[in-house]
């Protein structure tokens, strides 16, 4: 079972924490958003943008082939966005 966690480092960045579906390693990348005035549209899609990298990042892409891994994959880049806003919110942030 893939397991995924974010966690709050500091306000102003996202640390994403994952087992990757493909590796069964834990990958730790940090989303970093003090440079942006996210009340902003323009800062909210750069957030938006900034945070599906490290998604894709933290749950890299497993072989087509695998039915099971890209089913593991879906759902860790499910977990990994609805986590991050959740975690945006209890930093008093929003994502749009």
């Amino acid at each position: 079972m893939n397991n995924f966690a974010i966690k709050a480092l500091a306000a102003a960045s996202l640390s994403l924490i994952a087992v990757a579906p493909a590796a069964a390693e834990e990958v730790h990348v940090t989303v970093s958003y003090a440079d942006l005035d996210i009340a902003s549209p323009a800062g909210a899609e750069q957030l938006a943008a900034r945070l599906q990298n490290g998604i894709e990042t933290a749950c890299a892409r497993p072989e087509t082939r695998d039915l099971k891994a890209m089913a593991a994959w879906s759902e860790c880049k499910e977990t990994a966005k609805a986590e991050a806003v959740e975690q945006l919110a209890r930093q008093g942030a929003t994502l749009g």
